[in-house]
């Protein structure tokens, strides 16, 4: 969550959430005070604020103090007991494993297993707390995938720009549908074929993560308006920003060159969050029209430091002395190869394991039951019982 930018914005399913965080940052506040924190001025978007006040309160994480709202008292510091509670499971599974199995832990004093569910959501959190670092310490998040079959820049951000008038595009959305199916194999193919004139390392414009839940309106199709991809609902903007970057070609023929690479960093607002880098768009949700403004540096002339800090850094960080590593991140490539050689050993252990059973003789009724159609789910509804 950041002040700075707005996060979580006041729209959609997040605006319980905004008020949440508003009153914790700000203490008890007056509807008409929330009105003014969270920029809320149209009617209809002021019912829906009152409607989810009244619902906070309803189910108890809100209270109404002679017309004030505030946190009720068991949800305040509710952010800093779930650091902990992960910080806790963290040294647990890393720190201190001794001769337990790491995986078991005690609920109400009894031992269980962490499930698939559990690591997620320890997963998750880990992930807002590495942002909440970042921010706070001005350190720089990148991802990079090399292999990646997104299609949102050219399904989703190009023909909204399109319908816009943002950009502008001789060729029809028709001409445009026949092109590469993915944006990594659209932009290797332009690369290649402008090779003379687009110089390898180069990097496409930023745009927000949340162009890719972002369509035209899909039923009046007026301009400034937009729908959600799926059951009209759009994902936080002014988080995450991403683009693709292709860093090396051959000296000796440069329209051989290195596969593009997406990236995606997180926003910082001090230098991100700026009025010619918001696009304002306007979505129905919920009875009420509200504000959608993601980030877009709509062309190369806008000014983008951190941008250019990435492009540089991966640049000197890429090698050409590996094929394998021609034109990717020689880090990323070893922390690859190191959790490829643990896949094996793990695949190793299984599949002896598999051959045990299968050819253990006390184990054989075991093995043609849980073969059955059905047989999972009928032991775990056994041991439910």
């Amino acid at each position: 969550m950041s002040a700075a930018s707005r996060l979580p914005p006041a729209r959609g399913d997040y605006l319980r959430y905004a008020l949440v965080y508003l009153l914790e940052e700000a203490g008890p506040l007056t509807v008409d005070e929330i009105y003014t924190a969270l920029d809320v001025h149209a009617e209809d978007r002021r019912r829906r604020v009152q409607r989810f006040l009244s619902r906070a309160v309803a189910e108890r994480y809100l209270e109404d103090r002679g017309g004030r709202y505030a946190v009720a008292p068991r949800y305040q510091a509710s952010w800093d007991r779930v650091k902990r509670l992960v910080e806790a499971f963290g040294r647990h599974l890393f720190e201190d494993p001794g001769s337990r199995n790491p995986l078991r832990v005690e609920k109400l004093g009894t031992p269980c297993w962490l499930t698939t569910l559990d690591l997620a959501f320890l997963s998750l959190f880990c992930l807002y707390m590495l942002i909440e670092v970042c921010w706070t310490r001005h350190i720089l998040l990148v991802g990079i995938t090399k292999d990646t079959t997104a299609r949102d820049f050219k399904t989703h951000l190009l023909p909204l720009c399109l319908h816009e008038g943002i950009w502008r595009c001789d060729q029809s959305q028709e001409a445009l549908e026949h092109t590469p199916h993915t944006d990594r194999m659209l932009l290797q193919y332009l690369s290649a074929y402008h090779h003379e004139t687009l110089a390898a390392p180069w990097s496409l414009i930023e745009y927000d993560a949340a162009f890719r839940m972002i369509v035209p309106e899909l039923e009046k199709r007026r301009p400034g308006y937009v729908s959600g991809a799926v059951r009209n609902r759009i994902s936080p903007e002014r988080t995450f920003v991403k683009t693709y970057i292709q860093l090396a070609e051959a000296k000796t023929n440069p329209r051989l060159r290195s596969n593009v690479l997406f990236v995606d960093r997180l926003v910082y607002p001090e230098y991100d969050v700026r009025e010619e880098t918001r696009i304002h768009f306007k979505q129905v949700y919920g009875g009420a029209v509200e504000p959608v403004d993601p980030l877009l540096f709509p062309s190369g002339e806008a000014e983008n430091q951190v941008q250019n800090v990435v492009l540089a850094m991966l640049t000197t960080m890429a090698a050409s002395s590996i094929p394998e590593v021609f034109g990717h991140n020689m880090p990323l490539f070893i922390a690859d190869q190191v959790a490829k050689w643990h896949g094996s050993e793990v695949r190793r252990i299984i599949e002896s394991t598999r051959t045990w059973i299968a050819n253990n003789r006390d184990l054989r009724p075991f093995v043609f039951y849980m073969s059955r159609p059905g047989a999972a789910a009928a032991v775990r509804s056994a041991l439910a019982a």
